[in-house]
């Protein structure tokens, strides 16, 4: 049965990153399908006696710790559709973890994992190459191909984000360099896998992800230390050669790389803005998330807060949705508090720990006494692992990679190489692994019956999300009425809902035909509202259907809402001055524009770095001084 749950993991792995990373729950949900059905099908294997494998007590105990509270705070944070998308991302990697440490202990069988994986990178490379030459970027989903219509010429492959794809390339490429390097496969295979770095790198550079760009440089230097080191410990005499060695590989490379980076004006610009870091908008988000820690510094605000405490708390010189922190390490702090925080540095500790253990044994149990092995498939792994890690662990400063389902599954097997190396050695925990196998089996049956249950609803809504993007308005409510039906408490639908029905109501020629299309509008967004008060969109768009119905004190009401969701977003000045125009207040109309074109441009530069300026309306009554272009 192993290589059949092998081959499922696989499948879900490379599903997930093919349906955009799983970014939204209706194109992660596959993927946590099949990943519960795989962890279900492991009853199977429960009475089986376990295989004689040293498993770390101490990652697994941390990694129950860490899912497990994340699960509990999801379950007590204030907006439960929010909260259902890191809810259903921590179970699902937990069961990946488990299935990895506790079943596929043999580095056959995790190969075939990282071949799969590999082959998706390959993918991601070509597709991001034909982006970054022709600057149409697209990815792909069960309802087809899309493709955006304005030029963006940073390479995505089939994710949403050009940042993500460098995050799984990145750990990729480490995955490669060490099959190269270290791992007893064949010559053809060594030189396949040296192939696969290149093309992973590629991608990266073709990203043009910053992060991106700093994060492989680290990772690549932590991976060529940890390989003199595994030399100094197996051949102290050989360490002077193989350093030079090293040495002289990594200015190969980073010469090559080079000569590729300038060869682009495109990558010469993002090359010239890590000159100007510190000029990075990011740190305003960072500033933002800051804010919302300082609400509840112990246990957070909860989970997927911050996408709406980013608004609240954002920087005049932010105007795209904050919908994450920019950070892992920040959004985790702001949304799990302290607790989370110290869990997750637990965790990260203990297996990193884990890992160079398993490297120094390897080296010394193996290598040593072995003259004629000078390669080992369980060193590989580890050595990938830990540079994979340190990828990772740098690119999470600056972006929020582990947000995204594809790559957090991916380093969720990575953490499980981690936690059972895979050797023989070390006497068995027959019990304690029979009950993690219990627990994994429990979590599939759990994970397998809730997506069941949601997905549904989340498939509706997305297909009304698709519907009113094609401007088929007619299909939109018939979708959002099934999405409802399916699951009231997603405030998605309404929102759907509500707009198709706005938008009809715009195009008809009178009031009277347009009057029920605004009803059904302000009733969808009232209901969406129950769900996410704190949704500005909703208020916005309450408010322009109220105006339609000449509500206009309501809508005012809605309009002063979605401001003090927001005090920094410009538009929302748009469209309070367009509904102050139509009732006549021109003055107050011209305020509001005046704000709307001087948060737009980023004219309001805080003086302090430290410092939060807002604007709001009660400034607008004030007739404050509004800076000039």
């Amino acid at each position: 049965m192993i290589p059949l749950y092998s081959l499922l993991l696989a499948a879900a792995l490379v599903l997930t990153q093919f349906l955009v990373g799983g970014a939204q729950l209706a194109y992660s949900f596959p993927g946590y399908a099949m990943i519960g059905l795989t962890a279900l099908g492991s009853l199977i294997s429960l009475r089986r006696e376990p295989p004689v494998h040293r498993l770390s007590s101490g990652c697994i105990a941390t990694a129950l710790l860490l899912a497990g509270y994340v699960l509990v705070r999801a379950c007590f944070s204030p907006n439960a559709y929010l909260a259902r998308s890191d809810a259903y991302l921590a179970a699902a990697c937990l069961a990946v973890y488990l299935m990895t440490a506790l079943y596929l202990t043999q580095s056959r069988y995790r190969f075939w994992i990282v071949g799969a994986l590999l082959a998706v990178a390959v993918v991601h490379a070509a597709v991001g190459a034909f982006h970054f030459k022709t600057g149409q970027n697209g990815y792909l989903s069960y309802t087809g191909f899309y493709v955006e219509p304005k030029l963006n010429y940073r390479a995505s492959g089939l994710l949403i984000c050009s940042n993500h794809m460098a995050g799984y390339l990145e750990a990729m490429a480490l995955f490669a360099l060490s099959i190269t390097f270290w791992s007893r496969c064949r010559m053809v295979a060594k030189l396949l896998a040296a192939y696969l770095v290149l093309t992973c790198y590629a991608g990266v550079i073709m990203s043009m992800s910053r992060g991106g760009y700093l994060s492989s440089t680290f990772s690549l230097l932590v991976f060529a230390g940890l390989s003199l080191w595994v030399v100094r410990i197996v051949n102290r005499q050989r360490l002077r050669v193989v350093s030079l060695g090293t040495a002289a590989v990594l200015v190969a490379v980073f010469s090559i790389l080079s000569l590729l980076l300038v060869q682009s004006g495109l990558i010469r610009g993002r090359l010239n803005d890590l000159a100007h870091s510190t000029e990075d908008v990011r740190r305003f988000n960072w500033l933002a998330t800051l804010d919302q820690f300082k609400l509840s510094p112990l246990v957070g605000t909860g989970s997927g807060t911050h996408l709406y405490y980013g608004r609240l708390f954002r920087r005049p010189q932010i105007q795209a949705d904050p919908e994450h922190a920019h950070s892992d390490y920040l959004e985790m702090l702001a949304e799990y508090g302290i607790i989370g925080s110290a869990l997750a540095l637990a965790f990260l500790g203990i297996h990193l720990g884990a890992g160079l253990r398993t490297a120094r044994e390897v080296a010394r149990g193996r290598l040593c006494h072995s003259p004629e092995t000078v390669c080992s498939d369980t060193l590989a792994l580890t050595l990938a692992c830990l540079g994979a890690v340190a990828a990772i662990g740098a690119h999470s400063v600056v972006d929020f990679n582990l947000h995204i389902p594809g790559n957090a599954l991916l380093f969720a097997f990575v953490f499980g190489i981690l936690a059972s190396p895979g050797n023989d050695w070390g006497e068995k925990p027959a019990l304690l692994q029979t009950s993690l196998r219990g627990v994994l089996a429990v979590l599939g049956l759990g994970l397998l019956v809730s997506v069941a249950l949601k997905y549904p609803n989340e498939r509706w809504a997305n297909q009304s999300r698709l519907a009113l993007r094609a401007h088929r308005y007619d299909e939109v409510s018939e979708l959002a009425q099934k999405a409802i039906q399916a699951d009231p408490g997603n405030p998605r639908p309404y929102f759907y809902r509500g707009e198709a029905a706005r938008l009809i109501a715009q195009r008809m020629p009178n009031f009277s035909l347009s009057e029920p299309h605004y009803e059904e509008a302000i009733a969808a967004y009232r209901k969406g509202l129950e769900y996410f008060p704190q949704d500005e969109n909703l208020w916005v768009r309450l408010g322009q259907s109220l105006d339609g119905l000449t509500r206009f004190e309501e809508a005012d009401e809605a309009y002063r809402q979605a401001v003090a969701q927001d005090p920094n977003l410009g538009i929302l000045y748009s469209y309070y001055a367009a509904h102050q125009r139509l009732i006549g207040e021109e003055e107050s109309a011209k305020k509001c524009e005046a704000a709307a074109q001087a948060l737009g441009g980023g004219a309001f530069l805080e003086p302090n770095i430290g410092e939060r300026r807002t604007l709001s309306l009660s400034d607008l009554e004030n007739e404050p001084e509004v800076p000039k272009q």
